[in-house]
């Protein structure tokens, strides 16, 4: 019977040993198995620039094996350059520069690769979207998300909800501007000229175009943009009519029917659905905000109630002020959104405290709209006291890697809403949140220099600046 129970413990004794070293082993794959996973996540930058410029070495070998369409032999020949200068900046021992250049070579071949022979030359990207945007391939019924940096072809459609919004960047640097509730189509550039084309089925969209035209079609009218020009086209979708309203620069407006005409900056046109036009009308200027001034804060204790005024352009009569806390003026984020005030100011009575931001748009006899006039902030405290805001501060400035497209850069970048923006002093329009974009063409051969500047109400600077290299054959 001792026995027995001798034998027993023993045989507990092994097993127990054995589920140890199970888990022991178990543990040490784990251990390895996590830090390989976290070396991989985690590498060195050393590591990292070698592992980018690897993944578009192999990006590029596949489009080599598949041939190259003819017309984006030019995006594939950048591709190859920002690849060669990652390995030179590799070679220098500039292992972020080295990563940076070989990830926009590796999106440049796959951009290509996703183009089917045959394809747009014209086709683009989105290039920034909030809320709800999806696509719908050409000869596809089904509708995916859209995401950042996606290529578009001939024949897409691009759709965006009541919250959406979404900006497209042709390889000419036009860019589409799409509004909320939109739809439209992408066709396919012209053969013979580096023109994006795009249909606006319903909603509105913004061009802004840069050193090539850009033709926007409807229902009722086509509309060739002109260089360097900002302009609009919006299609009701109940009515189906069409308006272009030229904001800078010079667009002609053809309708079906073969009439044309041409828009100078600040004027507009309406079509009905069969076409017709109507007459050239001008639009408002923006309203010129007076008071308070940018940047001020108010106690709510003492100064509960704040004025705002604005200085209306000649021959508008009445305007439209949005408040809101968001600077982007977002539905959910308005306070204020008031279409139609006949007085160009507005008394309001402060209740939380917190950052609000201030936008008006003269609207004319006719109803029609100006574009926004510059975003201004306040501050509602309780400390007691009014106050300027920090006067002496510089506005911040982020500027992304220029997007280099032969001789043309993309410049983009944010700053803090209210500011001015050059670069290499050109003047850069920036929006309600701040956010800027230019087309900027680099002329001289070799290495250039991009001065991007920031400048707030205060007068504080804050300046980037970005080498890029150009070779002009």
């Amino acid at each position: 019977m001792a026995r027995g129970i001798e034998i027993d413990w023993v045989v507990v004794r092994v097993h127990t040993i054995r589920r140890v070293i199970a888990i022991v082993v178990t543990a040490v794959l784990a251990t390895v198995l996590l830090a390989f996973a976290y070396s991989r996540m985690h590498l060195p930058p050393q590591a990292r620039a070698r592992k980018a410029i690897e993944q578009a070495e192999q990006s590029q070998s596949v489009l080599r094996d598949r041939g190259v369409p003819a017309a984006w032999r030019e995006e594939a020949s950048l591709g190859t350059t920002e690849l060669d200068d990652a390995r030179s900046a590799y070679a220098g021992e500039q292992w972020d520069e080295a990563a940076r250049l070989a990830r926009q070579a590796r999106q440049r071949f796959e951009a290509i690769l996703g183009a089917e022979p045959g394809e747009v030359a014209g086709a683009g990207q989105i290039f920034s979207l909030k809320g709800r945007v999806s696509v719908q391939r050409a000869g596809k019924t089904a509708w995916e998300p859209a995401r950042e940096r996606m290529p578009l072809f001939n024949g897409d459609f691009v759709r965006t909800g009541s919250d959406g919004s979404a900006e497209i960047l042709l390889a000419d640097g036009t860019i589409y501007r799409i509004a909320p509730d939109s739809l439209l189509e992408i066709h396919q550039r012209s053969r013979t000229a580096a023109e994006g084309k795009v249909k606006m089925m319903v909603g509105r969209l913004k061009v802004f175009t840069t050193s090539n035209t850009s033709t926007v079609a409807t229902d009722a009218v086509e509309t060739s943009v002109e260089r360097d020009s900002r302009v609009a086209v919006d299609v009701d979708g109940t009515d189906r009519r069409t308006v272009v309203a030229t904001y800078a620069g010079q667009a002609r407006v053809k309708g079906r029917g073969g009439a044309s005409l041409v828009l100078h900056s600040q004027e507009r046109v309406a079509a009905a659905p069969d076409g017709e036009l109507g007459a050239r009308g001008k639009i408002p200027s923006p309203p010129r905000p007076i008071s308070p001034e940018n940047n001020v804060s108010f106690d709510l204790g003492t100064d509960p109630v704040i004025t705002l005024e604005w200085e209306l352009p000649p021959g508008a009569v009445a305007s439209h002020l949005q408040v809101g806390r968001s600077s982007r003026f977002t539905a959910s984020g308005l306070d204020v959104d008031d279409p139609a005030r006949t007085k160009s100011s507005a008394r309001l009575k402060g209740v939380l405290r917190g950052t609000y931001y201030w936008r008006v748009a003269a609207i004319d006899e006719d109803g029609v709209s100006s574009e926004w006039s510059p975003v201004r902030r306040f501050r509602l405290t309780t400390s007691g006291h009014r106050f300027p805001l920090e006067d002496h501060t510089p506005p911040d400035l982020k500027v992304e890697p220029a997007r280099q497209m032969g001789q043309l850069f993309i410049v983009e970048g944010t700053t803090e809403p209210g500011a001015t923006v050059t670069i290499n002093g050109e003047p850069v329009d920036v929006d309600a949140t701040g956010h800027f974009r230019k087309a900027i063409e680099v002329l001289d051969d070799g290495w250039n220099e991009l001065v991007v500047a920031a400048v707030d109400p205060a007068g504080n600077r804050t300046e980037r600046r970005q080498r890029v290299f150009v070779e002009v054959f």
